[in-house]
C-alpha cells in the first residue's frame, strides 16, 4: 500500500472540485467576510446581528464561517439590519423610449 502525502491527498480533493462548487463556495467566502468586516467596523457583536434580523446567533456564526448557502431574504435583513448593502447587483440601464 502506498503511502499518499498531505500534499497529494489536497491536491486530489482540489481537482475534485468542479467550478461551480469553486465559484460557489468563493462567493458565499465573500460575502461572509464582507458581514464580518461591516461589522467590525461598525462595533455590532454576533449577539447583536442576531437579534437584529430575529435569527440565533449560532445560525449568524454559520454564516461568518463561510460556506452558508445565503438567501436573498437573509442577505436582504442582514443589509437592512447593518444599515448598508452587503451584496451590490448592478441593474440594467433603463432603455429609453424613442
Amino acid at each position: 500500500m502506498k503511502d499518499t502525502n498531505h500534499s497529494d491527498i489536497v491536491r486530489e480533493v482540489m481537482e475534485s472540485i468542479t467550478p461551480l462548487e469553486r465559484s460557489t463556495s468563493d462567493l458565499t467566502d465573500g460575502i461572509a467576510a464582507r458581514i464580518d468586516s461591516v461589522m467590525k467596523r461598525k462595533g455590532i457583536s454576533k449577539g447583536q446581528l442576531a437579534k437584529m434580523t430575529g435569527h440565533r446567533p449560532s445560525e449568524v456564526t454559520r454564516w461568518l464561517g463561510g460556506g452558508h448557502n445565503f438567501t436573498c431574504k437573509t442577505i436582504a435583513a442582514i443589509s437592512q439590519a447593518l444599515g448598508e448593502d452587503i451584496v451590490k447587483v448592478v441593474k440594467p440601464h433603463q432603455r429609453r423610449n424613442k
